[in-house]
């Protein structure tokens, strides 16, 4: 297993780049669109292909993929019928958004590189693509809630350039198509880019805030069901398997739901006008959080 303190000293950097994210917005008054648009359309499907096309052999990685995807939203349906109960407003559908999901990319995804081999790597990111799915899905229709027709939202689904990157990676796979050592090389190097990008764009997020307000009520039921009720979601998922996992498969899965909210609640917040300021602050707060949670409930798989 590994040890709290690389763990931890990871986390850290992370949210040090977002807050490198929330100076440079104040200071220079950077647009986040443009920066999410460059990574919704150019790097993650950089990252994506690759991981997919380094993937070692042996794996069912697609079932992954499938499970994120069908848990996120179970979760995601679950938390509309609590919300509901609590809010009578929108703020119910963007709990719900938020309560299926997690910052696995910009956050779990470099933590995957740096703490475990190709293979984990090529885990995180067929998780990360079920997740994927289930926010531009299912979670933007809920909070969209009508604002968007199904046909708007399919339409926005099938111009996701990840999902034609995965296809053609998937594809190439299946081909035994040998894919070049220099493109491989060269697209090794928006890993980095990805997530310091990612996190960056969550701070600079926060920096157009005028004023933080803080929803109490919302703030302590998003970070109960993240840091408790997706927890232990992770601890069931590992023990209903009905194989025998390694520790990179447990730490994956436990890595993966216990990751902060996701930086994508912000960005959809944003887009759609539901409450952003919420978002940002109960995404911030996770975040910091996720400095404790993520090494401990690794460290415990």
């Amino acid at each position: 297993s590994l040890s709290f303190a690389e763990v931890f000293l990871r986390v850290l950097f992370l949210i040090g780049v977002s807050i490198v994210g929330l100076l440079l917005g104040k200071k220079l008054k950077i647009n986040q669109k443009d920066i999410s648009t460059l990574l919704v359309y150019l790097i993650s499907p950089a990252v994506i292909f690759l991981a997919v096309i380094e993937a070692p052999a042996g794996y069912n990685y697609y079932s992954f993929a499938a499970s994120a995807f069908l848990l996120c939203s179970f979760v995601s349906l679950c938390a509309l019928i609590i919300g509901r109960l609590i809010w009578k407003d929108s703020t119910a559908f963007l709990f719900a958004f938020g309560g299926g999901t997690g910052n696995t990319g910009y956050f779990g995804l470099p933590l995957a590189i740096g703490l475990f081999d190709a293979a984990g790597a090529a885990l995180a990111v067929f998780i990360i693509l079920g997740v994927n799915l289930y926010e531009f899905s299912l979670g933007y229709f809920l909070t969209a809630r009508g604002v968007g027709t199904v046909k708007e939202s399919l339409s926005r689904l099938m111009k996701l350039p990840i999902l034609y990157a995965f296809v053609i990676a998937a594809i190439l796979r299946q081909l035994d198509v040998d894919v070049s050592g220099v493109l491989r090389e060269g697209l090794a190097n928006f890993k980095g880019a990805y997530s310091v990008l990612g996190m960056l764009v969550i701070g600079i997020t926060l920096s157009h805030i005028s004023k933080l307000e803080i929803d109490w009520k919302y703030l302590i039921v998003s970070l109960f069901w993240k840091f408790l009720v997706w927890p232990l979601i992770g601890l069931f998922v590992i023990w209903i398997i009905p194989y025998e996992l390694d520790v990179v498969e447990r730490s994956m899965i436990m890595l993966m739901t216990t990751v902060p909210m996701a930086g994508n609640v912000v960005i959809i917040a944003n887009q759609l006008d539901v409450h952003p300021e919420k978002a940002a602050t109960a995404v911030m707060a996770s975040t910091l959080l996720a400095l404790i949670s993520v090494p401990l409930f690794i460290g415990m798989s």
